[in-house]
Parts: C-alpha cells; sequence; structure tokens
C-alpha cells in the first residue's frame, strides 16, 4: 500500500501497481487517504479512472475509511475562474502538549485542485437527505444534474438538466428545494437563479436581483428560517422564499456561523460564539486569546470538521506585499455542566500565500 508518510511526486511508483487486478487496485486505492487522489489523478490514466469512478466511492463507504477534507474556495487574478483548494493535513503530526501554545509548522498545506480531478462528491453539489446532487461544471459550464443515493446500494444516476450551462454554481439545499445561482453570464437574467423541486423533479427560474447582484461574483449562499441569505463580493442580500422578493441585508453573512453536535457556533466581532439555548444567550468560547495575535481582520471563516472547529482567515505577510492564508483546528470541550465550552488549539498554521488582489470566497468540509 502506498505510504501516507509522502506524496507520490512520479509515476515510476505507479509501474508494478497498474498491473494489479482491477479489483484490487480499487480496494488499495479505497485505503488511501483521499488527501493523495488529486496527485494520484496526475499519475496515471488508470488512476484517475479508478480515483473518479462511482465503485471506489462505494468500496469507502464500505471499508469505512471515508474521510473528511476541508476545501477552500478563492478567486485568483491569474485564472479566469475561481479556483478549489483542499487542505493536506500531514499524516500522524504531533498536536500540541497542555504547555504554553506556540506556533510551529506543521506541514499542513492547502493544495489547489488539478484540472483532472473531479471527484464526484467535491463541488458544485450538495447534500439533501439522503442523497448528493451534483451540480453543472467544475471546469467547463454544463447543465447536468447527477444524483447519488447513499444506502445500501448505492447508485449514481441522472436528473433533469437546468435551464442554463453553469461553472462553479453556488448552491444551498433543504428539502423539497435546491437553489442554484450564479456560474453563468451576468447579462443572464431570465435564469440567473433556478430552484429545483425534488418532489417534481422540475426546475423553476428565480425573479432577476437585478444587475448589482448578477454583476459580482457570489461568495457563498446560506439558507436560514426559510429566507437565502447571498453575500456578493460588494453586498450581502436576502431572497424570501415565500414572498419570492429580494433585498439588501446586513444581518447574517457579515458573521461565518456553523452547527456542531447540535450547538450554533458564530465568528462574530473578533471572538468565537456559541448560543446556549437554555439562556437563550450567546457565550464566548473560553481559551482562544492566543488566536487573535494572529488575525488582523474581523473575516474569519469557521466550520465544522467532524466535531472539530475548524477557522480559515488570512493576513499580510510581514513585507504587504501578498498575504498569507491561515488555519486552526479546535477540539471542543464542554465544563461546568455545559455553561461553558472551552476550545483547545490542536495546530495553527499558515497554509498559502496569495497575492493581494485575490479574493477569499468560502470554504466547506465534506466526507469523501
Amino acid at each position: 500500500m502506498i505510504s501516507q508518510e509522502e506524496v507520490p511526486q512520479s509515476t515510476n511508483h505507479s509501474l508494478s501497481f497498474s498491473s494489479l487486478p482491477h479489483e484490487i487496485a480499487v480496494s488499495c486505492l479505497a485505503r488511501v487517504s483521499g488527501s493523495y487522489y488529486p496527485k494520484l489523478c496526475l499519475v496515471s490514466k488508470q488512476f484517475r479512472s479508478i480515483i473518479l469512478s462511482n465503485e471506489l466511492y462505494k468500496a469507502r463507504t464500505q471499508l469505512g475509511t471515508k474521510e473528511n477534507r476541508l476545501y477552500v474556495w478563492l478567486k485568483l487574478p491569474t485564472r479566469s475562474y475561481p479556483s478549489w483548494f483542499t487542505l493536506w493535513i500531514r499524516p500522524k503530526q504531533t498536536l500540541t502538549n497542555d504547555g504554553p501554545i506556540k506556533k510551529k509548522s506543521t506541514g499542513n498545506l492547502l493544495v489547489s485542485l488539478p484540472s483532472s480531478y473531479n471527484y464526484q462528491v467535491v463541488v458544485p453539489s450538495v447534500i439533501v437527505g439522503s442523497e448528493t446532487y451534483i451540480i453543472g461544471g467544475y471546469n467547463v459550464p454544463s447543465s447536468s444534474v447527477w444524483v447519488y443515493k447513499n444506502g445500501k446500494i448505492h447508485t449514481l444516476c441522472k436528473a433533469p438538466r437546468m435551464s442554463v450551462a453553469r461553472i462553479n454554481a453556488v448552491i444551498v439545499g433543504q428539502y423539497p428545494k435546491i437553489y442554484v445561482m450564479g456560474g453563468c453570464d451576468s447579462d443572464e437574467s431570465m435564469n440567473w437563479g433556478e430552484v429545483f423541486n425534488i418532489k417534481t423533479q422540475t426546475w423553476e427560474p428565480l425573479p432577476d436581483p437585478g444587475p448589482d447582484v448578477r454583476g459580482h461574483l457570489v461568495r457563498k449562499m446560506k439558507m436560514y428560517q426559510k429566507n437565502l441569505y447571498v453575500s456578493s463580493e460588494k453586498k450581502d442580500y436576502i431572497y424570501d422564499t415565500q414572498e419570492r422578493r429580494w433585498d439588501v441585508t446586513e444581518v447574517l453573512l457579515n458573521c461565518s456561523w456553523c452547527v456542531i453536535e447540535k450547538v450554533r457556533y458564530i465568528y462574530y466581532n473578533k471572538n468565537c460564539w456559541w448560543l446556549d439555548t437554555k439562556s437563550k444567550e450567546w457565550r464566548t468560547i473560553k481559551g482562544l486569546d492566543f488566536l487573535n495575535k494572529f488575525r488582523e481582520i474581523d473575516r474569519v471563516e469557521i466550520v465544522n470538521f467532524g466535531g472539530k472547529l475548524v477557522m480559515v482567515w488570512d493576513r499580510f505577510t510581514l513585507s504587504k506585499r501578498n498575504k498569507k492564508i491561515w488555519c486552526a483546528m479546535i477540539a471542543l470541550e464542554k465544563s461546568h455542566g455545559g455553561e461553558e465550552i472551552w476550545g483547545k488549539i490542536e495546530w495553527i498554521d499558515d497554509v498559502l500565500m496569495v497575492p493581494l488582489s485575490y479574493t477569499f470566497l468560502d470554504c466547506m468540509v465534506i466526507s469523501i
């Protein structure tokens, strides 16, 4: 089996492996960390074929080797379209001890997904119930919709196409509706946004949000209490799904939020808070003051990484000519009968250098 201590660097190591029977090759790859799949796609056509197959995903599910992966969406000035990066976490690294926390290089990196890598559960996709919907294209525009049904028997089938082809569209789903926006020409006023009804298996266009929304790149979209919150490069907007009306908002997307073990967390005003449902009060997570020395802005993204809290942000380099994206992994623990939540920083490091003119769009965690 391929060692998880170093990323494959050349095709020479694949010669003997590629001669294995297909079933054994699938079984071997299913036991390799998904962190290596983007690199392995470049090794050979056989590797790429297996890695992109539905068969491998079934094998990982059956073997219990699925793992959480962090994906970060960035708009770089040197690329025409936004790009996805995945966090490569160095295996068997030593975490922080109970003594004073010190920043030290972990070897963890944000790695760009190569054009040959388009794993079926990456993006653009959304999970609704037991089904994963893969909508539009990642590298080229597409109007196709695929549905991956999880269960005792895993199946991949087609669903009705969208009205327009999209690339890297922004998607959010809450049964029985899936909302899709952007990823097409900004002049596409009639179908810039669409909604898919899972029950009726039909697409319907959303009202035109206007050129101010269509003319700027959409960073993210979330659904909360039947409303869609859409964050663009310039402003944040709210779409009332019942009244079918667009408005400018300053409410929800100014802060990042996630849910971990039924507890809601937000990052706001340079602090990470959690909602105490008994008292209906927001309380700060204790033990995270150390992170303040690494942050220069209020914008921080937080996500649920398998029960742990991951924070992602950027800051200037010492020369002020570039920026670095930083990441921290935090374990959470309740104390005093659930009246307090403490965070233990397992690691913190800069994971990617980017130009000043880049745009941070979104990040998410997917289990593959």
